[in-house]
């Protein structure tokens, strides 16, 4: 069985309030999740850390079945 890795990018810059010079982050989380598991897991992520979520869409989707999904992966890696 293959293992693979779910990667959240959790992007944070600095910016300037627009009361003074306080710095404040601000957070961009980015998820690819075909089954919404990984979407879930980001949401939970979004509700501690704040930010703005986005879904990374695919050009070409991934197919519906799990096997040719993995052996796809398999060559793309």
């Amino acid at each position: 069985m293959r293992s693979y890795l779910i990667i959240f990018l959790v992007f944070m810059s600095w910016c300037c309030s627009s009361q003074g010079n306080e710095k404040q982050p601000r957070i961009l989380i980015a998820y690819l999740s075909r089954t919404n598991n990984t979407k879930a897991i980001a949401e939970i992520i979004q509700q501690h850390a704040g930010g703005s979520l986005v879904a990374i869409e695919l050009v070409k989707p991934y197919p519906e079945d799990y096997k040719t999904i993995v052996d796809q992966v398999a060559k793309e890696n």
